[in-house]
């Protein structure tokens, strides 16, 4: 799933327009959500700026490490 990243400045216009598409998730803190294909092109076509952006990998969803006793 693509990822973007919103400049503070028009953080509010492209909220508001995405949620109206569907829900977005915050992936991290900088910050970077995780949006649909749909969500892009309206950003796009309202001419809002973002990045597109590979989200960090979730460390809680890594390997656990755990001892055999």
């Amino acid at each position: 799933m693509p990822a973007v990243r919103i400049p503070k400045q028009q953080w509010g216009k492209a909220w508001r327009a995405m949620i109206e598409i569907a829900p977005v998730r915050l992936v991290a803190a900088d910050p970077v959500y995780e949006v649909l294909p749909e969500h892009i092109q309206l950003l796009a076509a309202q001419g809002v700026a973002y990045e597109v952006v590979k989200p960090q990998p979730n460390r809680k969803q890594g390997a656990r490490r755990a001892s055999a006793r």
